[in-house]
């Protein structure tokens, strides 16, 4: 996938989501997943991001109140993929689960720690930008 990433862009976009993904298509199965990773606190085992993508192919998730299909395999080498080699998205983290009483590794939302200012000029300042946007994302969100 090949981005444009300009000042103008990044900071006209409402979400961090339209800079990465530039489909509409993609950008709602984007957001299909945010609000699911919200709803799991930032942490989703494979076999719950299996069984989204398997809900996402189908087309049971509504985005703005439709149905909104999109190719599990698009979903796995587009958007998760993405969302990982760029570091949004942790992969095999490590996490306690008390019911199974053993260490299961998850996919984890990454919650960027970033200054008040952004840097004064180049690849950093998109760079806050962009992460500043995905943090507001998951703003309102608590996660352990």
């Amino acid at each position: 996938m090949r981005l444009s990433f300009t000042e103008e862009k990044i900071l006209a976009a409402k979400t961090a989501l339209e800079v990465i993904f530039p489909n509409k298509k993609t950008q709602a199965a984007a957001h299909l997943f945010t609000q699911f990773l919200k709803e799991h606190k930032g942490k989703v085992n494979k076999s719950q991001v299996s069984r989204f993508a398997d809900q996402l192919q189908r087309g049971e998730l509504l985005y703005e109140g439709k149905p909104l299909k999109y190719s599990r395999r698009n979903f796995y080498v587009t958007i998760l993929r993405n969302l990982v080699s760029m570091g949004f998205i942790q992969r095999n983290v490590p996490t306690w689960d008390s019911n199974r009483r053993a260490t299961q590794y998850v996919y984890a939302v990454n919650i960027f720690d970033i200054p008040k200012k952004p840097p004064s000029v180049g690849f950093w300042r998109l760079a806050y930008y962009l992460c500043r946007k995905w943090n507001i994302l998951f703003e309102d969100e608590t996660f352990e």
